[in-house]
């Protein structure tokens, strides 16, 4: 629901007639949504829902009479979407990540523990920018690793109607199965699992910290959007830098330390469209640029961003003897 807002409300807000093609896993929130913007006062067809498979879907992307895609998914599927683009036809396409985080030895731990277990374990990980591979300095990581832990193993898993939930589910049971293999992966490789590492329910997944896992294995190549977060031990920051960077997903990044030139240093030479400084990589208000580089994407989302990708400049020059 969130996401499909962010996409359709800038560009009605500018004029254009939409089409939303709603993930199949998900489509009753975003027919309620148009639902609700007819009940607004928006005109019968201007927003309209449509539920089909991917091969409907590439045939609508294909049509001439598309002038703008907005596609949020994964980046195999928006690349090859992009590739079936009409000549002219303009898009924005948001991926996933592997969100990278730098702790140093000054940061504020009471701060840091429950920022990165939010960051990592709300909505079960299942965010795009959700705190992934967290690097920290090797005087502390035990310490900061131990604590993450201790956090997630309070974490409430089950119902997500229940107002007590802290992690719902994943949202296909296949889902489960493959954060489960890609752990069991890890602690294969000589990773050391803290917490976690367990299968709750056919939907469900235990909040799981992973120490040093190797930096070949899948949950550090990949977007892992499960309820799983990843620490690696550094001793040089430039070091750290190099392995934050060498995914070819650059999203959002963050930095922890009370040292500004530092926050300088690693914020400039992070490969990210936004690093937070002192906050966890998920961060996010809706008039801020958003949006990732690289594999992670093209193009920026926010409200004024996107009102102005879903529009086209165009100049008027007058030529009178009046003037």
């Amino acid at each position: 629901m969130n996401l499909i807002i962010h996409q359709t409300v800038p560009a009605i807000a500018v004029g254009c007639p939409v089409l939303v093609k709603p993930a199949t896993t998900t489509p009753l929130s975003c027919i309620r949504f148009v639902e609700i913007l007819k009940e607004a006062g928006l005109p019968e067809g201007w927003c309209q829902a449509l539920v089909c498979d991917n091969t409907a879907a590439s045939k609508l992307v294909s049509d001439e009479r598309v002038n703008f895609l907005s596609f949020i998914g994964s980046a195999k599927v928006g690349w090859m979407l992009r590739s079936l683009l009409a000549p002219g036809t303009r898009c924005a396409l948001e991926h996933g990540g592997a969100a990278p985080v730098i702790v140093d030895e000054s940061a504020d731990l009471d701060a840091v523990v429950p920022e990165l277990t939010k960051g990592g374990f709300y909505h079960a990980g299942q965010v795009c920018v959700s705190v992934q591979r967290v690097y920290v300095h090797e005087s502390i990581c035990d310490e900061v690793a131990t604590r993450i832990s201790e956090g997630a193993r309070k974490l409430k898993v089950g119902d997500p109607l229940d107002p007590e939930t802290e992690v719902g589910p994943l949202i296909l049971a296949q889902e489960v199965n493959r954060v489960s293999a890609w752990v069991e992966e890890a602690k294969a490789e000589g990773a050391k699992i803290l917490c976690g590492g367990e299968k709750i329910s056919d939907h469900c997944y235990a909040p799981t910290v992973i120490l040093n896992p190797s930096e070949t294995a899948r949950v550090s190549q990949q977007e892992i959007f499960g309820p799983v977060v990843c620490v690696y031990s550094y001793t040089d920051k430039d070091d750290a830098i190099k392995r934050a960077n060498s995914l070819p997903f650059a999203f959002q990044a963050a930095v922890y330390t009370q040292n500004l030139e530092d926050a300088l240093y690693t914020s400039s030479r992070l490969n990210a469209t936004a690093v937070m400084v002192n906050d966890h990589t998920a961060f996010r208000v809706d008039w801020m640029p958003f949006g990732g580089r690289d594999a992670s994407g093209m193009g920026l989302g926010g409200i004024q961003y996107s009102m102005h990708d879903m529009t086209r400049d165009k100049m008027m020059v007058f030529k009178s003897p009046s003037l």
